[in-house]
């Protein structure tokens, strides 16, 4: 069974993303909650996948972790080692900096320069070399907060900048379908399912099959969250179904609904045909 994800402003910010991974931005901001996606298309769409240099920052994270450093030889001598910054500057590889609001101001200081312009764009390493960006360098930087958290100069040299408010649509492919209508549709209907990550969700399809649903939310939020999220389930599938929310027949008549709403059959069924 294809579920069919509703087009709404979120899909619709979904495919800007995508088409902007794909043209090779030179310098895009991705901000919005954690767990709907962001970083794992970074690494996927608009490019190969062994051309991709990902860090994710902490308040602590030095510089030269990943500018590059002098390591030592086993006779003594010491060598330069490039770090992923630079590495993506050389090779024109698509960098992927996680969580840029925690660069320090010692972070910050080597980000200005691969953020600038290309035709200003430069590094210069403490080995005295500077090395410019190769054709098809680009910076994609993403975080949990909006970009006005940035520092100004910072702020200021993002090409595009945009939020994503819900999970890809392809994060939730797995989900049953009663699962998949909470997720998709119920996030917009109660504050309790609105903040509820991708990764949650899968998270629960494991932990209910085994211990079953209002156990199985318990273990992925806790107790107290867990009992609010499932009544919000269960109230999502009661409005959805009209039936009580402990009728025996609310999962499998909540199945059937979306299925029948948002199944794409006609999809299967003109494979099937094309192959005949």
């Amino acid at each position: 069974m294809v579920l069919k994800h509703p087009e709404n402003s979120s899909t619709k910010k979904w495919v800007i993303y995508e088409r902007l991974l794909q043209m090779g931005h030179r310098t895009l901001y991705i901000w919005g909650p954690p767990g709907i996606g962001k970083t794992y298309l970074a690494y996927r769409v608009g490019v190969d996948e062994d051309k991709v240099m990902a860090v994710t920052l902490t308040d602590e994270t030095p510089a030269a972790e990943l500018r590059g450093h002098y390591l030592l030889g086993e006779n003594g001598s010491t060598y330069w080692h490039d770090g992923p910054f630079t590495v993506a500057l050389r090779k024109g590889y698509r960098l992927v900096v996680n969580e840029i609001g925690h660069a320090n101001d010692d972070v910050q200081g080597i980000l200005y320069p691969f953020l600038e312009d290309p035709s200003t764009a430069r590094l210069t390493l403490p080995n005295g070399e500077t090395v410019f960006p190769t054709d098809g360098f680009h910076v994609v930087a993403t975080d949990n907060f909006a970009p006005d958290k940035l520092p100004e100069a910072l702020h200021d040299r993002f090409g595009a900048t945009l939020k994503l408010d819900d999970p890809h649509p392809d994060a939730l492919a797995n989900l049953p379908p009663e699962f998949w209508y909470c997720a998709v549709q119920g996030r917009h209907e109660d504050d309790d399912l609105s903040g509820i990550s991708a990764r949650q969700w899968n998270n629960l399809c494991i932990n209910e099959t085994e211990f079953g649903l209002k156990m199985g939310c318990a273990l992925t939020w806790g107790p107290e969250a867990g009992k609010t999220v499932w009544s919000s389930i269960m109230a999502a599938w009661t409005r959805k179904t009209e039936l009580g929310s402990l009728d025996q027949d609310l999962r499998p008549r909540m199945r059937t609904r979306v299925e029948g709403e948002y199944g794409v059959l006609e999809i299967q069924a003109e494979a099937t045909d094309a192959a005949e």
